[in-house]
């Protein structure tokens, strides 16, 4: 029988297969560490504020975001414990409902925001003093115009006024003691309450708080 070339023999080998256990394997790229989750972010007409913002030049159209508001007397984020069953957003966004979780739930609540949606107006009937957030007082005249923000609570609310940030009191509303009220409302603004939680299993997303029924530890002053 004749051999067969060399040339032939050689080509025959490098066609052969492999063994599996001596192919080397490919290299694959570690996993990337989880990023760390961003602060919802507001919509690109939207003005966002903190509850330290005490000079705003001009004056504001809603929407307007507050940064940090917790909108009533004692009001805290921390652990809040739901009554309910309560629906979790995955972005404060009415339309964006992700899970739910069952009463008696403990939820980590570090943050949130009022979304103003319609500013409210209020006109100057007598002359009054606003508080403003600096820490001093602005001379309000009849017919002077305050925009409201958010409530604040125990009958205050944030306003704005000649580019700067005040409290509307209680006592501004009514007035003096047997006078007419020195602020007389015109319009009601209208808000959004968010409060980003965090859940037992890990899970997070946003609670829409003006339609969350009640939860506990929200209320520093005993609720």
């Amino acid at each position: 029988m004749r051999s067969l070339p060399l040339a032939l023999l050689l080509a025959l080998a490098a066609c052969a297969p492999t063994d599996p256990a001596e192919t080397p394997e490919a290299d694959v790229p570690a996993p990337s560490p989880p990023t760390a989750e961003a602060p919802e972010p507001a919509g690109a007409d939207t003005l966002s504020i903190t509850t330290d913002t005490a000079d705003l030049a001009a004056r504001p159209a809603a929407p307007v975001r507050v940064e940090g508001a917790c909108p009533f007397e004692g009001c805290v984020y921390g652990t809040w414990t739901t009554s309910a069953e309560t629906t979790v957003y995955a972005t404060a966004d009415a339309s964006s409902a992700s899970f739910t979780v069952p009463a008696g739930t403990a939820l980590e609540a570090d943050r949130g925001f009022v979304l103003v949606t319609r500013l409210g107006e209020v006109v100057v009937d007598a002359a009054s003093d606003l508080y403003l957030a600096s820490g001093e007082t602005a001379p309000l005249a009849p017919g002077d115009t305050l925009l409201v923000l958010d409530y604040e609570g125990e009958g205050s609310s944030r306003v704005w006024f000649d580019g700067r940030i005040g409290f509307s009191e209680a006592g501004g509303f009514q007035g003096p003691p047997g006078e007419e009220p020195a602020l007389r409302p015109l319009t009601e603004a209208v808000t959004e309450w968010w409060a980003h939680v965090t859940a037992p299993d890990g899970r997070s997303g946003w609670l829409w708080m003006d339609e969350t029924p009640d939860v506990s530890g929200a209320d520093a002053l005993g609720g």
